[in-house]
């Protein structure tokens, strides 16, 4: 492709950027060493005599000078449009449709009275501090009590069917491919069942499936409101489709970690649990990691899959990384969201970056949005950390898995953090990839969670330039 300009990288490739020299900066003055005493030369040197003056001034020690050089940019990918397989996906008409109304939903179930409706607001403000900076003033069985239940179903399982539904419909086909016919799946910390309800909204080649779910939670009254919810969301899609489908099996648990099941698993979920049980816990968090880890693998089959969502904060996020390495080290492959199964360079300890994902909720329910500014919880982003694995079988690979039903032997980085301004770079975001944290240089249509393709050979990774501030490699498209 021929261009006006050498220097400037068509959209369509992968490029990285030779450095400028050392010492050196984008906006840097030329510095020109002599022989003699390192000194700089300006132009207002006088000289005694004309002799000593020189007509033009010349260099012609080439080896102390320091020219200023432009990036080159080298090509490492064909010509093409870049190839970008997004994290969140759109969830089927009839599922936004019920999404956007599910306070209505909910007023059909449980309605609340125009005082209620009055004081919510204010019930979700307090249970919001409750959750976050009030930690240790929240009871264990919260979800008993009827107006902290309201508020939750109202806000918070709104929101987070936001996010859960985007993220079930993005992930690959493979994610799913252990549940079959009569299979039973596990969700703990069930609550007013969010994961259950997310997961009918967002994948339909799943409805036609006879699954049972053990819900289990501490709070009985969240499970049976939660079983209300589903069954309603189950009738609102069977009226919206020409085949309509059996719901899936609920049997409610009142319990915590250490439930004993009837019968195995071919799935264990676990969604926005963990923080509440290792938040205000007095031992390492690798310690609560290494126990839970262990726990998840107990219920799970020898081909079952697990899943862990937390919220993408720091801490939540260092968590699941831990998770990440304990399964690996028990045989686990990684289906979702790692391009590698290396040392995770976003571990969320300190000084680190942490791995997270952004959902716009520019699409969020408007009256949802609504009701956030009325409770002073305006959100402009959604977040959320997790992984998916599952034991390995035949040696499989991380990257198989990830590239839906083709095996193939690419490299792939996924874009993880929100847009980043770069002092004299422009902008960026960061990136997970097999040789470690990497900062990646806007493309147009990068978004938090796309999982690119790359084709960089070892020694092309090794000559990336590198970020002084994080020690990340730079990749420039």
């Amino acid at each position: 492709m021929n261009n006006q300009n050498p220097n400037k990288p068509p959209k369509s490739k992968f490029y990285t950027t030779t450095p400028l020299p050392k010492h050196r900066g984008k906006h840097s003055k030329k510095n020109f060493n002599t022989p003699n005493n390192n000194s700089i030369i300006k132009k207002s040197i006088k000289f005694k005599s004309d002799d000593q003056q020189p007509k033009q001034r010349k260099h012609t020690n080439t080896t102390n000078l320091t020219k200023r050089t432009k990036p080159i940019y080298q090509k490492h990918t064909q010509a093409a449009t870049i190839q970008q397989k997004p994290l969140f996906r759109n969830i089927p008409t009839e599922s936004q449709e019920i999404l956007q109304s599910f306070d209505t939903l909910l007023q059909h179930i449980k309605p609340l009275s125009s005082k209620q409706l009055l004081e919510l607001p204010h019930n979700i403000k307090a249970l919001s501090h409750q959750l976050t900076d009030e930690r240790s003033t929240r009871h264990t069985g919260y979800m008993n009590q009827t107006t902290l239940l309201s508020a939750y179903t109202n806000y918070f399982m709104w929101w987070n069917l936001m996010r859960l539904t985007h993220l079930f419909a993005g992930l690959p086909a493979k994610a799913f491919e252990s549940l079959k016919e009569n299979d039973f799946c596990l969700d703990l910390g069930s609550g007013p069942l969010t994961l259950p309800v997310a997961l009918w909204l967002s994948r339909p080649e799943l409805r036609k499936l006879k699954l049972t779910f053990y819900c289990v939670d501490l709070s009985t009254t969240a499970l049976s409101l939660g079983e209300e919810i589903f069954l309603s969301v189950v009738a609102a899609t069977n009226r919206k489709s020409p085949n309509p489908s059996d719901p899936w099996n609920i049997i409610r648990i009142k319990g915590n970690t250490d439930t004993t099941l009837n019968h195995d698993v071919s799935a264990v979920f676990c969604a926005n649990m963990f923080n509440e049980l290792f938040w205000n816990s007095t031992t390492p968090l690798e310690s609560d990691a290494k126990k839970y880890a262990n726990m998840l693998r107990r219920y799970a089959q020898k081909k079952a899959l697990i899943m862990v969502v937390e919220p993408g904060i720091p801490r939540a996020a260092q968590f699941v990384s831990l998770l990440r390495d304990n399964f690996l080290r028990n045989e686990y492959s990684i289906i979702s969201p790692c391009p590698h199964e290396k040392t995770c360079p976003m571990n969320g300890k300190r000084g680190n970056k942490w791995c997270h994902f952004v959902l716009s909720t520019a699409n969020a329910p408007k009256k949802l949005q609504k009701l956030s500014d009325i409770s002073k919880l305006s959100k402009d982003r959604a977040t959320l950390s997790f992984i998916i694995v599952r034991p390995k079988v035949n040696s499989e690979t991380a990257i198989a898995t990830t590239t839906n039903n083709v095996k193939d032997t690419k490299t792939y980085i996924r874009v993880v953090s929100d847009p980043v301004r770069i002092p004299g770079k422009g902008v960026g975001r960061y990136a997970c990839a097999p040789w470690g944290l990497t900062l990646v240089m806007e493309p147009p249509t990068s978004f938090s969670g796309s999982l690119i393709p790359v084709n960089l050979t070892t020694e092309q990774v090794y000559h990336l330039p590198i970020d002084k501030k994080t020690g990340a490699k730079i990749l420039y498209f």
